[in-house]
């Protein structure tokens, strides 16, 4: 079942075979092509190991086939194979699943990239330190953002695209755009360089006002990362009111600072931004009384 998502997701399977071989490996897969090695502990019959499987099978197309150029693209194999696992997930267990999965790695990407200072495309010298959540979560959802900004079929295509164009051959994450850019006709170069080459993620405080005479709600919504650049993105909010009503607006943040007035019949009980988990972002929220 796995193997058949990927290949319907992707294109043919690359290799004559795959073999998927319990043995003695280093980490808990390693992705040799047509020959997958897990370790021994790993498989135990008990259907556990379900996305490491599928972490490791997309391996043998991004990773193996189409390779990235030099390790400071590690993403363009760990972000493909953490990724089109979610979507694997997705396609089995539903949105929900996925949605769990891209917050777990939202939280694990902040986490990290608070403390290392480091972008995704990484000269670092020291191959290992790049097994990380830059390489694995952040290109994740690097993939995840690009999918919600482009549309489930165009991103699709643009992915066999780039599988098709470098299969057999190396790839940069500047072909990757290339390729991405072609295909969907839109110009990605500011989200490539803040993703993908700053070593920040995007922090939003969002405040927010009731005007109780009024029946409507002041936003004021600011990006409060330390890069000078702004980043241009919809921002979809949830208002929950006391009847249990959930009222979703969407917004295109394209400045530092933004507001928004919107009728509401109700003061509401909460606010949640990025509700449908559209969005890496660490968000700060407040009411102004």
């Amino acid at each position: 079942i796995i193997l058949a998502y990927h290949i319907n997701y992707i294109g043919p399977f690359p290799y004559k075979k795959l073999a998927n071989v319990q043995s003695k490996t280093r980490f808990g897969g390693m992705e040799n092509a047509g020959a997958i090695f897990y370790a021994e502990e790993k498989i135990n019959g008990l259907n556990e190991q379900e996305e490491l499987l599928s972490h490791e099978i997309v391996h043998q197309w991004f990773g193996d086939m189409a390779t990235e150029k030099s390790f400071a693209h590690l993403w363009l194999s760990e972000g493909f194979a953490t990724y089109l696992t979610h979507m694997y997930i997705e396609s089995k267990y539903g949105t929900d699943s996925l949605n769990k999965e891209m917050m777990i790695d939202r939280d694990a990407v902040i986490d990290f990239v608070k403390t290392s200072k480091r972008p995704v495309v990484d000269p670092d010298p020291d191959y290992m330190n790049l097994l990380n959540p830059n390489s694995y979560q952040k290109g994740s959802w690097i993939l995840h953002m690009l999918r919600r900004e482009l549309g489930d079929s165009v991103f699709k295509k643009a992915v066999r695209k780039y599988y098709e164009t470098y299969s057999g051959k190396n790839a940069d994450t500047k072909d990757l755009q290339k390729i991405f850019e072609t295909v969907s006709g839109k110009e990605l170069e500011r989200f490539f360089q803040f993703w993908l080459y700053t070593p920040e993620n995007l922090s939003i405080a969002l405040n927010w006002r009731y005007d109780l005479k009024k029946k409507n709600i002041t936003l004021n919504i600011e990006q409060k990362q330390n890069n000078t650049s702004t980043l241009r993105f919809p921002l979809q909010i949830a208002f929950i009111t006391k009847s249990g009503k959930k009222v979703i607006e969407t917004v295109i943040i394209d400045r530092k600072i933004k507001s928004f007035t919107f009728p509401l019949p109700e003061k509401p009980l909460n606010i949640i931004p990025d509700p449908n988990i559209f969005l890496l972002s660490e968000f700060f929220k407040s009411e102004v009384k």
